[in-house]
């Protein structure tokens, strides 16, 4: 008979559970619901724990007027971070060196060079102004010549306005 009476008294598991997870919740004894944040007081403001992700935040400001702004999580974490991005940007480095060297890539400009605008048009050197001038300055000789040539004309023909 101890038998049977032990066993109609044993709860079962998951009536046990339920009532451990009820009995050991502090939110629970205190009779009040903590919410997803923790408020913490400090010198100009509060600190605010995000208990769902973990996330600290330092709240300051005054009657209605409140501002968070997020707290980095550690020093050591940002250290992390900061030698992450330096590596990266010594591959990103390496990678660009490499290509600049790759045979029918462009010589990288010489310094002081001014760089290509952007569209389509390249910047002219010098040798391009030269032929540039020289056919502009045959233009002149050809209109000067064309000129020349009908002021003789309007000299034979007097009666022809010019």
């Amino acid at each position: 008979m101890e038998r049977a009476v032990s066993t109609a008294f044993r709860p079962s598991g998951r009536l046990a559970g339920a009532v451990l997870a009820v009995l050991t919740s502090p939110a629970w004894a205190a009779g009040d619901d903590p919410g997803r944040y923790s408020m913490s007081p400090t010198e100009g403001g509060v600190i605010r724990l995000d208990r769902e992700t973990g996330a600290m935040s330092f709240c300051s400001g005054s009657a209605g007027n409140w501002t968070c702004k997020e707290m980095p999580e550690s020093v050591d974490e940002l250290k992390k971070r900061v030698e992450e991005l330096e590596g990266e940007k010594r591959a990103l480095e390496a990678e660009k060196r490499l290509r600049e060297n790759e045979p029918g890539a462009s010589a990288p400009a010489p310094e002081g060079a001014v760089p290509a605008p952007p569209g389509d048009l390249p910047i002219p050197n010098e040798r391009d102004v030269d032929k540039l001038f020289d056919y502009v300055e045959g233009m002149m000789k050809k209109f000067k010549e064309r000129i020349d040539q009908l002021e003789r004309e309007a000299k034979k023909e007097p009666g022809v306005p010019m």
